[in-house]
């Protein structure tokens, strides 16, 4: 997502579908809207905390070779956490893995298959795919005095396609499931850091 100068808060909210709804949707969204782009994305995630803080770190790259640094602050599970991001290239990706790995962080590989979607007004829409699991995410960049103004304007979006926004109860089930199914723990051993090389290679 395109982010303006004044704008670091990420309005995100996520509702999980079933395979049925997930290419249901991507058809409907084809024809409807904006298509963006579509990739295979390899990411590594540290999850932990800085002075009390939720910090979320994510080193990542795309089929379609984008490369950078995620950074986010605030509740896992919040709707809208501070996020800023830094563009890097392919080559640096796993030195900068191995400085994270220093920090002692809860980590882990993912892999996703997103299909972006624009909706106007600023507003995206991602279709995700990981493994059997398949879940929505719709966003907006926003600032403190906006906040509940816009994210009236994504759940509108959520509901008017029948969907709910999942909760925190329902947001670390989801990610448990992840966790067992799709993704792996990362412990920065020479072992995890060729088996990350080996699938660097495909992007």
């Amino acid at each position: 997502m395109k982010k303006k100068e004044n704008l670091n808060i990420e309005l995100e909210l996520r509702a999980e579908i079933s395979s049925r709804q997930f290419y249901n949707l991507l058809e409907q969204f084809k024809k409807q809207s904006k298509f963006v782009s579509s990739a295979k994305r390899l990411s590594a995630m540290f999850l932990g905390k800085i002075n009390g803080a939720n910090i979320d770190i994510r080193v990542r790259i795309d089929s379609n070779g984008k490369t950078e640094i995620v950074a986010k602050k605030g509740d896992f599970h919040a709707h809208n956490r501070t996020e800023l991001s830094q563009k890097i290239n392919k080559d640096q990706f796993i030195g900068i893995i191995k400085t994270f790995a220093l920090f002692g962080f809860n980590s882990k590989i993912t892999e996703r298959e997103n299909f972006v979607f624009d909706l106007g007004n600023d507003i995206d829409l991602t279709l995700v795919k990981a493994g059997k699991i398949f879940y929505i995410e719709i966003e907006k960049m926003s600032e403190s005095k906006k906040i509940k103004e816009d994210k009236r304007k994504l759940l509108e979006i959520l509901y008017n396609l029948k969907l709910k926004p999942i909760n925190k109860i329902e947001f670390n089930e989801l990610c448990d499931r992840l966790s067992k199914h799709s993704d792996w723990s990362f412990d920065g051993s020479k072992k995890h850091f060729k088996k990350l090389a080996g699938m660097l290679s495909a992007y």
